[in-house]
């Protein structure tokens, strides 16, 4: 890939400074080294535009509730930004591959809905099934909100016994997923082959 995959980041305030930034954990680092990938952060005080020549795909990270969950300051700001970033990749054709977050972003974009559950910090087993991979998988889970329905141009490919796992469009380059798989030290096979859809349209 001659172009860079851009990727959204988390903000949080710092507490002892008063004053809020973006950042992304150091797996994302090794996640994109081990992969021989270069990446761009991207700022949420720089228009999306700017960035968009320059990148092959774009990720929406992990990190904060959507505003419509927890409503504060910091998840409008974000929300704002996502939603004019996947209106425009969608515009462009430019890949998008939502991570739990992200995941929650796109399925509210297309009026999914939601629901509060218990349990979902650890690992939990998910059935995956795209047509043509599939099989029941480990894959770790960090968020308090499910994925409960999703709109009509979208397809379930994985899911658990309370909640949409993971999903895609069905015409445009479009995955998601509600695990993290910046945090696999060894990347599970749903991992693999999500990953290896994303970069195909990335390459495209």
């Amino acid at each position: 890939m001659k172009k860079m995959i851009g990727i959204t980041q988390r903000i949080f305030e710092a507490s002892e400074y008063h004053e809020l930034r973006e950042g992304l954990a150091l797996d994302w680092g090794r996640f994109f080294n081990s992969k021989r990938v270069v990446f761009l952060p991207l700022s949420y005080e720089v228009e999306f535009s700017i960035y968009m020549p320059y990148l092959c795909g774009v990720i929406l990270s992990g990190g904060n509730d959507l505003f419509s969950l927890k409503p504060n300051p910091v998840n409008q700001i974000r929300d704002n930004y996502e939603e004019n970033v996947i209106a425009k990749c969608l515009e462009n054709k430019i890949p998008l591959l939502g991570i739990c977050h992200g995941a929650q972003a796109l399925a509210k974009y297309f009026k999914g809905e939601f629901e509060l559950v218990d349990g979902h910090v650890g690992d939990h087993r998910i059935s995956f099934d795209d047509g043509v991979f599939s099989g029941d998988f480990l894959v770790n889970s960090y968020h308090h909100f499910a994925i409960k329905s999703i709109g009509s141009d979208l397809r379930v490919l994985a899911k658990k016994d309370d909640g949409i796992e993971a999903f895609c469009h069905i015409n445009l380059p479009v995955l998601a997923m509600m695990w993290h798989m910046e945090r696999e030290e060894n990347l599970s096979e749903p991992t693999k082959y999500m990953w290896q859809k994303f970069i195909d349209f990335c390459q495209k």
